[in-house]
């Protein structure tokens, strides 16, 4: 009897099957090969590596210049801005405070009317009203006694800001040195605190209450 193992396959037979040792799928392996893909990396030209990276360092330059220029933009638009139209009325603000200060809290006999004018000319209402009240009062009283009271800024520091109210509002704590003397005391030398709530008008800031706080020396 004739052994059908050793018997040659039949024209109409299946066909051998593929493995994957089969010498179609051996041929077809090799396009996926991660080493195959390194090494056709590795075989890029010196040429082509240069180009690649003069395309690197473009890119790099032009993020730079335009991170430069983004700066640039950013810091001119600050000082044109809105934030620093605040900032310089935030300087006038303080600057003001310490004037104003100075203005009420000092008259000398010798130039007592102009002193008073200066004073009043810091002021507006409600405290402007309070203060013509009482000046001529006020003022007949400095010449009997001929007092003297200088006031010297020492420093100021603004507590309320808000320069989108109309009119623009602020508040400041002013610190002065007082020297004052007059006929029948003897000169005193002391440290004040005002609070000053402040306006801004068509002249300037002006104070619309200002009264001595409790920490004086």
């Amino acid at each position: 009897m004739h052994d059908p193992a050793g018997a040659p396959p039949l024209p109409g037979g299946r066909p051998e099957e593929l493995s994957a040792t089969s010498p179609t799928t051996a041929q077809k392996a090799p396009e996926n090969d991660p080493e195959n893909d390194r090494a056709t990396k590795k075989a890029a030209t010196p040429e082509e590596r240069r180009r690649r990276l003069v395309t690197v360092l473009a890119v790099l330059t032009v993020l730079a210049l335009g991170a430069a220029i983004a700066s640039g933009v950013y810091w001119w638009t600050g000082t044109q801005s809105d934030d620093a139209s605040s900032a310089q009325m935030r300087d006038e603000a303080i600057d003001a405070a310490e004037q104003i200060v100075v203005n009420i809290n000092t008259v000398r006999p010798s130039t007592l009317d102009a002193d008073l004018e200066a004073a009043q000319s810091s002021l507006t209402e409600p405290m402007l009203g309070e203060y013509q009240r009482v000046r001529q009062q006020f003022a007949e009283n400095l010449r009997q006694s001929q007092a003297e009271v200088i006031a010297t800024p020492v420093s100021a520091a603004l507590t309320a800001f808000d320069p989108a109210h109309e009119p623009p509002t602020a508040s400041a704590i002013v610190a002065i040195d007082v020297n004052a003397r007059s006929a029948t005391a003897q000169p005193q030398s002391k440290q004040q605190l005002f609070l000053v709530e402040m306006i801004r008008t068509p002249d300037g800031w002006k104070a619309a209450k200002a009264t001595p706080s409790t920490g004086q020396q």
